[in-house]
Order: C-alpha cells, then structure tokens, then sequence
C-alpha cells in the first residue's frame, strides 16, 4: 500500500468504531446460549379451613318447663346481635316492672299466644308467626302467656 493514505476525518473513525462494536456485541450476543429458564415451583396447596359440621336443632323440641319461670336459651351470640329463644307458661311481666332492654329487639311468636304491649299503645293478641320491632329503651310487657301449652319466642337483640 504505498503511496496510498487514508484519511479519515475525527467524525468518521468514531461513527466506524461504533459500527464495529455493534457488531462484535451483536455477533456475540447471537452465537451465546440462551439461558434456560428457571423453573417456578408451584406454591404448596393450602390445606382447606375445616367446615364446621352441620349442626341442626329443631327450637320447638326438648322443651323446658317454664312452669316457674320463663326459660331463656341462647341460640347465637356475636358482636352486635344476639338470638335467644324464650319458653313461657303462664307468666307475664308485672305492671309496676316493665321490660326495659338496651338493644333493639325483634321478636316472633313461633307456637303458643301471648299478649305483649308497648308502652302508648294498646294490647297486641300473638299467635303462632306474629312478630314486632321493640325499640332500644322502649318499656314493654307481656300481659299473658298461655297457661296450657308452651309459648315460644325467638328474640334477636340487636346492638
């Protein structure tokens, strides 16, 4: 190569290395193995909650007395509500001691009859499927309970 010279202009011997280095990168990063991919395990399955047994009670059977008292059964219990069921034979709640609760009450008559007054209204007659909304602080009375059969309520008491 003699008499011949090459020249080349700051500019260009860069924009040439450049070129070069790309393509020694490329060529490289062609020919190189992929990497085999890693594998994920499955996470282990969780062991389902147990489900509760099935529980069925029949609220109308295995009756307690009542024959002095009133016979309270707490049926379910948790924040905010409670239900209970009532067993009642003859009694009733004395005039000068209304029934005074500080919680909502809702209450249904599911066998027997019984007479139930609110305070500033009059006497109501329930029998089997009646029910009413006794408001948190309202003075209530069960006038009379049948005296020969089983009255039985379901209260649920809501804080």
């Amino acid at each position: 190569m003699e008499g011949k010279t090459l020249t080349a202009s700051a500019d260009e011997v860069e924009a040439y290395l450049r070129d070069a280095v790309r393509a020694t990168w490329g060529k490289s990063a062609g020919s190189a193995k992929p990497r085999p991919k890693a594998k994920v395990k499955p996470a282990p399955a969780l062991k389902p909650k147990p489900r509760p047994k099935l529980k069925v009670e029949n609220l109308l059977k295995a009756l307690p007395a009542a024959k002095r008292a009133e016979a309270f059964t707490e049926i379910l219990a948790k924040p905010g509500v409670r239900i209970e069921r009532i067993v009642s034979r003859g009694q009733a709640t004395p005039d000068d001691a209304p029934m005074v609760q500080d919680s909502d009450e809702w209450v249904v008559l599911l066998e027997g009859a019984a007479g139930i007054r609110v305070e500033d209204s009059q006497e109501a007659v329930l029998g089997p499927g009646d029910h009413l909304w006794i408001g948190r602080g309202q003075k209530h009375w069960v006038t009379w309970t049948a005296k020969d059969r089983p009255s039985v309520w379901l209260a649920v008491h809501l804080d």
